[in-house]
């Protein structure tokens, strides 16, 4: 192993270095990038003979790069910084000098092909994006590319804020060269990293978790992913290739949280409820051998495909359980109901098809009547429904009606559900849309009211009888009663648009014979009532509570 004390500019103009496939793509947000922009140009201004940026650690790669095992961000914010350098000399018609500042720290350009080969070279993900938006010169069409990746939009974003940057430096003080220069020469000689290089990738993995230990922030996925590589040994490549295709499945790299949400849920999911900031040690605790490593990233790799089509409706995965399936996902992510992911993971994992469709329907009753009642924390209720997902991976429950006697005592009865229900506020337009219309529908007395919700909000809208603001036709109603009442789910009705833009804020006398002809039967009920007060919202939501019991079975 050897370590050296290297200008990190000194880094990329002697050296070949490569992102592997597996490490995480360009993510680094504004505030990373002003931060460190701002640091360099105090660390200027205060004659410091040093700045220190961290550690990298780095491997032996194919093609006589090293690989970066962790450093990457400040790697690319650097170079990034260099190219708008070198485009401002561009710009300002010295060509020389950008030319220096390109061959020097951005890439090398071979005499026969006149190919740009890049000094640091990105993951696949990014890598072609970087080569053209970033390292391409100023007017060539390459520039253009247009971002498809949300680390594309941050490494165009970062493109723009270091360009600002050096622009500002070039117009304080009379001598712009001059300052861009004291930069340059600050990166290449002063602004210092420890350059860890280790002889092969299992030293590195070590290395990084080390790093770690003594207190370095790190993100829990990148940790994950280490300690599994590190205890694969020499099954290295299989768990490798295990991590990319889950990423890969996923689509979601540069979204972490996505990535941990995901890892967190398929553990709970087999080991039981586990927070987030006991995911890390509650891995390392359990998988202690390469072999649980290699199982785990297949696991991982096999559940990402389901936790994709949870996230996504429009998944091939649904095409297998029908449109009525996938509406009902597609209601359950409406709902917000993230804490059933364990057990969706493991229902859709092990359950029959036609068993996945009932349970997936019986999930939106829990999750409605647990909206309504504020039954069970999100912890508890997460810890429920990891245990049933444990039963469920481990045979002891195999169909709905199973796994709808197991949760009997933690779902709401109907009775508890329907006193709720009565004195339910709804703030929420979306949910309230949702409750009205799938009443609507139980209400028209259908046998098996499908509980997917009418989102096409240019055709029909959530209308408020009551308004929240009193006055004309509603002065008989206290400000105070008004507010209090203007989102129980009673003073909701569903009406066409072009309906509600017709009643606005007018008297209930005014609004009634809109009501009246309204296609929807809870909205045309209105009709009856001869005035619009208290009584008539608590009493039109008893009716809807009744309904409600019928519309959410939980058996």
């Amino acid at each position: 192993m050897e370590i050296d004390l290297d200008p990190i500019g000194h880094a990329l103009s002697d050296k070949r270095l490569s992102v592997p496939i597996y490490q995480r793509s360009y993510a680094w947000s504004e505030v990373h990038v002003i931060d460190l922009l701002q640091d360099l140009a105090s660390a200027i201004d205060d004659s410091e003979e040093e700045y220190f940026l961290g550690s990298i650690v780095a491997t032996t790669g194919k093609d006589d790069r090293e690989e970066i095992v962790d450093g990457q961000q400040r790697l690319a914010t650097t170079s990034i910084l260099l190219a708008a350098l070198r485009d401002f000399f561009f710009a300002d018609g010295d060509t020389d000098r950008a030319s220096d500042i390109e061959r020097d720290y951005l890439a090398t350009r071979d005499i026969r092909t006149q190919e740009k080969t890049p000094k640091l070279r990105l993951n696949e993900t990014d890598n072609d994006f970087y080569l053209k938006r970033i390292l391409s010169l100023p007017g060539d069409p390459d520039r253009e590319i247009l971002p498809t990746k949300v680390s594309h939009h941050r490494i165009a974003k970062a493109a723009e804020i270091a360009a600002k940057h050096v622009s500002t430096l070039a117009c304080l003080g009379n001598k712009p060269t001059e300052r861009l220069l004291e930069l340059l020469d600050f990166i290449s000689k002063r602004a210092k990293v420890i350059w860890v290089r280790v002889p092969d990738h299992a030293n590195a993995f070590t290395i990084f978790e080390t790093l770690n230990d003594r207190g370095l922030e790190l993100a829990i996925s990148d940790l994950l992913k280490n300690y599994l590589f590190l205890t694969a040994e020499n099954r290295l490549a299989e768990v490798q290739a295990q991590w990319v295709a889950m990423i890969a499945t996923l689509e979601a790299v540069e979204n972490e949280a996505v990535v941990v949400g995901f890892i967190r849920h398929l553990w709970s999911s087999t080991h039981g409820a586990t927070r987030e900031r006991e995911l890390y040690a509650s891995i390392k605790k359990s998988i202690n051998s390469k072999q649980g490593a290699v199982d785990f990233a297949k696991q991982l790799a096999a559940g990402a495909k389901l936790y994709a089509a949870m996230l996504n409706t429009d998944h091939d995965l649904w095409k297998k359980y029908g449109a009525t399936a996938r509406g009902h996902m597609g209601t359950i992510s409406l709902l917000q109901m993230i804490q059933i992911r364990p057990l969706l993971l493991a229902v859709l994992d092990k359950f029959a098809v036609a068993e996945v469709r009932k349970t997936l329907k019986l999930m939106i009753s829990w999750g409605t009547r647990f909206l309504i009642t504020g039954g069970h924390g999100a912890g508890t209720l997460e810890k429920q429904y990891s245990d049933r997902a444990q039963e469920v991976r481990k045979g002891k429950i195999t169909t709905t009606k199973a796994l709808a006697a197991a949760m009997v005592g933690v779902v709401p009865t109907d009775k508890v559900f329907e006193m709720a229900f009565s004195n339910t506020s709804v703030s929420k337009a979306a949910f309230a849309r949702y409750y009205l219309s799938v009443l609507e529908r139980q209400v028209e007395k259908q046998k098996d009211p499908e509980l997917v919700p009418n989102s096409n909000q240019e055709e029909v809208n959530l209308e408020h009888i009551l308004p929240q603001n009193t006055g004309g036709g509603w002065s008989h109603i206290r400000e105070d009663v008004a507010r209090d009442y203007y989102n129980r789910l009673g003073n909701h009705a569903l009406m066409k648009v072009s309906a509600n833009t017709l009643a606005g804020n007018e008297s209930f006398a005014k609004k009634k014979p809109i009501y009246k002809a309204s296609s929807f039967k809870l909205t045309s009920q209105l009709g009856k009532n001869q005035q619009w007060d208290v009584a008539e919202i608590e009493g039109r939501q008893r009716e809807m509570a009744a309904l409600a019991v019928k519309a959410w079975p939980i058996k």
